[in-house]
């Protein structure tokens, strides 16, 4: 049951860059970022800096709010979403640091935003989706 929910979560994750832009990020580079981010995040928290985890949960946390946006306005289509996703990846990797940090923030303020906004149904499915991702990435390999 909790593979098919993470199989799920994964799915509502990359379906979220086909929804229309919030107000000035593109919803693909959001994505991107928040996962270059949280995939930076955990690694350090692998490497033993615990300090790190309410910050990657966080991060998980806002690419969450994209993901339920997306979600409740009907994105589904999972291969378009991973091109997006993947080609949104290299633009931000390309990207002069400054840059990287300001649309890092820029995505952030608006998924705050978002969580804020959300009833508190939302913002629980948020939560528990946030969580199971960090455990996931925490994950020792088997």
């Amino acid at each position: 049951m909790f593979s098919k929910f993470l199989t799920f979560s994964a799915v509502l994750l990359l379906s979220v860059v086909a929804v229309a832009q919030p107000s000035g990020s593109d919803n693909a580079q959001c994505v991107a970022v928040l996962k270059l981010q949280s995939n930076d995040l955990a690694g350090q928290v692998k490497a033993g800096n615990e300090a790190r985890k309410p910050e990657l949960l966080q991060v998980l946390r806002q690419g969450a709010a994209f993901v339920g946006d997306a979600w409740l306005d009907g994105s589904r289509d999972e291969d378009k979403a991973k091109a997006k996703l993947d080609q949104a990846e290299d633009q931000v990797r390309r990207l002069e640091p400054a840059k990287a940090r300001a649309l890092r923030q820029q995505c952030s303020t608006e998924a705050d935003t978002m969580i804020r906004q959300a009833p508190g149904w939302q913002r629980k499915v948020i939560d528990r989706f946030a969580q199971a991702r960090m455990d996931k990435m925490l994950q020792s390999p088997q």
